[in-house]
């Protein structure tokens, strides 16, 4: 089992002490990822398609300059970089995301109108009237209906 390496608090404040002494970098030599930059370079991407430029020349001018990637990588980058900018992008509710108050409405409407669609058979007993519910689909957890493999359960 490996063992834990303890330093000295001196070492740890000594530590500290040197990183709060850091310069502050240039913005020139910080390093930026492919998402990040594709932000910035995805107009410059798309006019030199617009030239006539595939992604492979693309990621070939981008080799020249020392950066190591591949048209496959400028692809994804600017998928992921242009997600939800567009007009065309449709808000969706995230998963487990609380429903709205018009949506909870309907869901309330909606099992209600179920309930009394489920009661469907009476039968008289003397003066006594007793509601039955229909067996039929019941509605599951995801919205869909669980519906019995046999009719007489």
């Amino acid at each position: 089992m490996p063992v834990a390496k303890v330093y000295t608090k001196s070492q740890w404040e000594a530590f500290g002490r040197a990183l709060d002494a850091l310069p502050e970098k240039p913005d020139t030599e910080r390093g930026v990822t492919v998402r990040d930059a594709m932000k910035d370079m995805r107009v410059r991407v798309r006019t030199a398609q617009a030239k006539g430029y595939t992604l492979e020349q693309i990621a070939e001018q981008a080799q020249q300059q020392g950066l190591d990637i591949t048209a496959g990588t400028i692809r994804y980058a600017l998928r992921s970089a242009g997600k939800g900018s567009g007009a065309s992008s449709v808000a969706r509710p995230a998963p487990g995301a609380r429903a709205t108050g018009a949506e909870k409405a309907f869901t309330a409407q909606t099992r209600a109108q179920e309930a009394t669609s489920q009661t469907k058979h009476v039968r008289k007993e003397g003066v006594k009237t007793e509601a039955r519910p229909q067996s039929g689909p019941v509605q599951g957890a995801l919205g869909f209906a669980i519906r019995p493999d046999t009719h007489d359960l």
